[in-house]
């Protein structure tokens, strides 16, 4: 699967203290909920008589709303370029407002007196106005453009070949950069869906094989192509295509540019070769995909991410106190940001932001940039370790969808075994069975053979066996358990032997099956 996730957050030192928050989303923040019940009601006289429970309420929205623009920065985003990904982090942003208000208000008030759409109406008025606000900004900031834009007697006419995302970025390009020097006049597209419909506002009117029709038509309209853009590969064009666009274009001395060449010249060495390939969700040479499917395509999955956020929301909000006083360690011991990012890999291979409570100082100070020693932690960042509080914050990566409660640990790049097999297919744990049998104590070797055994008998009762043993396991610190790991590298073993497992090179079974036998002989 190909990674689309490329924009990385900021380093610990260049974040600030609080993020922007406009006027409008605090204002807005204290009106929805109110507004939700004035809906609801439409009765003064019950209002009224509700009065407490509606500014509890309100209260605790506006307090949520403020944290949650916070943490996903939300006015950030510079209007005039509000994008799709803007508004999908905005709109996770007022589920979890909607959420967490009514969980907290039930929790203070048990929503005795409220009606049980309010939340839902909360939700609504919420999302429709930070929405109509961010787009009524964009309308107003494309229209002060428009104004200052200067008008050339000189517009250049460009047909494109391909409704592609390059062609809808190309497009976009033109707009911003060159309005009124060129002018797309259509799109041609080879694939018959596509047709009568229209890509950024530009129609698809007919197929490249048709592009000599379709200039003479355009030109008796008075419109003359200047330059046609190729915005697709062109081995993607068929043959039949490929060599009318050529000779027409040969034909009428009209510009052909392969759009993608242009841009980035010696971008393509191969033909169909993508710029950014993803790590594939499993590795070819280790499993059968056949094996890999019916694994992963249990119902058990499914129920295991139902029971995962209703888990993780019920400890956001009882845990509340506990994460509040660790962000107070935090602040006191290492300072602003008191959460720490890290890119790892998540389920099949893609980004995964880990989140963490800091206890190590920043490498760079944000003013003087000046390097600091930041490899030991203080006694209160030791401690938040021990205890495990500082991974308190990837509740939200189990919100999320990015994690579950139990599952193989994620690694970093470089700590990935070279056969990631499993482990990659399934959402990453904040505990797992690798973690209650050893955790720092075992190697990788062992710790990918824990994993890959508890993707093959992962139920709710070994979820439940690996939830108790993380308990004792942060009582009493890390502890090898030879047996589980003597079955795990033998069934790991037994599996290669039988060819489910792919092949491995000579190196690695040598590897893996000397492991097997040192942990038998421990074991005995």
């Amino acid at each position: 699967m190909a990674n689309t996730n490329l924009r990385l957050k900021r380093p610990s030192s260049s974040t600030r203290l609080l993020s922007r928050v406009a006027v409008f989303d605090i204002v807005w923040a204290g009106a929805s909920p109110f507004i939700a019940f004035v809906l609801r009601d439409n009765d003064l006289s019950d209002i009224l008589d509700r009065a407490g429970v509606i500014t509890t309420y309100c209260a605790i929205a506006f307090f949520c709303s403020i944290i949650v623009f916070q943490w996903f920065q939300t006015s950030a985003p510079i209007a005039r370029f509000f994008s799709v990904s803007d508004a999908l982090e905005l709109l996770k942003a007022c589920v979890i407002i909607a959420a967490l208000s009514a969980a907290l208000a039930f929790l203070f008030t048990r929503l005795d007196a409220a009606p049980r759409s309010i939340p839902i109406l909360h939700f609504i008025l919420l999302t429709s106005g930070l929405f109509a606000a961010r787009m009524l900004w964009r309308l107003r900031g494309m229209r002060r453009e428009s104004r200052g834009q200067k008008v050339t007697t000189v517009t250049q006419h460009v047909l494109i070949i391909g409704a592609s995302r390059l062609a809808w970025f190309f497009s976009k390009i033109l707009e911003e950069l060159a309005p009124g020097e060129f002018q797309i006049v259509a799109i041609l597209d080879e694939q018959p869906k596509m047709q009568h419909r229209s890509l950024n506002g530009y129609p698809i009117i007919g197929a490249p094989l048709h592009l000599s029709k379709i200039i003479d038509e355009y030109a008796m309209h008075g419109v003359s192509v200047d330059k046609v853009i190729l915005a697709v590969p062109s081995e993607e064009l068929s043959g039949v295509a490929w060599r009318q666009v050529t000779q027409t274009c040969s034909a009428r001395n009209i510009g052909l540019e392969v759009l993608s060449e242009q841009l980035i010249p010696g971008l393509f060495k191969s033909p169909r070769k993508s710029f950014i390939e993803g790590p594939a969700p499993v590795d070819a040479q280790s499993f059968e995909p056949s094996e890999v499917t019916t694994l992963i395509d249990r119902p058990f999955w499914k129920i295991k991410r139902v029971i995962d956020f209703t888990i993780a929301l019920s400890m956001a909000v009882l845990l509340s106190p506990v994460i509040l006083a660790a962000v107070v360690l935090a602040l006191l011991d290492v300072g602003m940001p008191v959460v720490f990012w890290q890119q790892r890999a998540g389920r099949n291979g893609a980004p995964l932001y880990l989140y963490k409570f800091r206890t190590l100082q920043t490498l760079f100070d944000r003013r003087t940039q000046q390097k600091r020693d930041a490899q030991y932690p203080s006694s209160i960042g030791q401690f938040l370790r021990a205890t495990r509080l500082d991974e308190l914050p990837q509740i939200w990566n189990i919100l999320a969808g990015d994690m579950s409660l139990i599952g193989p640990r994620p690694l970093l790049p470089v700590d990935q075994p070279k056969d990631t097999g499993l482990r990659l297919s399934v959402r990453p744990g904040i505990t797992g069975w690798a973690q209650v049998c050893g955790g720092k104590l075992i190697s990788a070797v062992e710790k990918n053979a824990l994993d890959e055994w508890y993707i093959r008998h992962a139920s709710l009762a070994l979820d439940i066996i690996i939830g108790a043993r993380t308990v004792w396991m942060v009582l009493r610190g890390d502890r090898r358990d030879e047996q589980a790991i003597a079955k795990a590298l033998a069934a790991r073993a037994q599996s290669n032997r039988e060819g489910f497992a792919g092949r491995t090179e000579p190196d690695d079974e040598s590897e893996l099956f000397s492991h097997v036998d040192q942990t038998e002989a421990l074991s005995s």
